[in-house]
């Protein structure tokens, strides 16, 4: 049973590493890519610590699939991250831009935001809040993800500190 609750332990931690960062991304308004290192690791620990007690540390064929899915799951937690990060942030984003630009009062500008926006699908805005950087960023979080869940010594590691 603890082989088909580590995916899952997997999706929740990159879950929670999307929202993580797009909390961090309306809080602080920066929108730093290298933060999807830490959706590899949520996600990595995620699989660890939900699998370890059930998979052995020898079967290799299971720990590269888990370590595949690992890279699959810290992916989307990353688009989970970037959809959220529209959904909560971009009107604010382009209120407080308007504000600056045209010397509006944010009580003008946040009607003006949310009209200009509501012509755009969310996957539409999250492309044009991307920059190329953010694949390499992506690579770096499923290579994080793969490498944490892979390394037999890391795996050990972490499930004897979370015993």
């Amino acid at each position: 049973m603890k082989v088909l609750s580590a995916p899952l332990g997997g999706l929740l931690g990159a879950i929670l590493g999307g929202v993580l960062w797009a909390l961090y991304i309306k809080w602080t308004g920066n929108r730093w890519g290298f933060i999807a290192v830490g959706i590899g690791a949520t996600t990595g620990l995620g699989i660890v610590l939900s699998g370890s007690q059930g998979i052995d540390v020898s079967d290799k064929k299971r720990w590269i699939m888990l370590s595949i899915g690992a890279a699959f799951f810290s992916i989307i937690g990353i688009y989970i991250g970037k959809f959220l990060d529209v959904q909560w942030n971009a009107v604010t984003q382009l209120a407080e831009m308007m504000v600056q630009e045209y010397n509006m009062t944010m009580e003008q500008a946040l009607p003006s935001a949310k009209v200009q926006i509501s012509g755009y699908s969310r996957w539409e805005l999250m492309k044009d809040r991307m920059d190329w950087y953010d694949a390499l960023f992506v690579c770096v979080a499923a290579i994080t993800a793969f490498y944490l869940t892979y390394h037999p010594r890391l795996r050990k590691l972490i499930s004897n500190i979370y015993k």
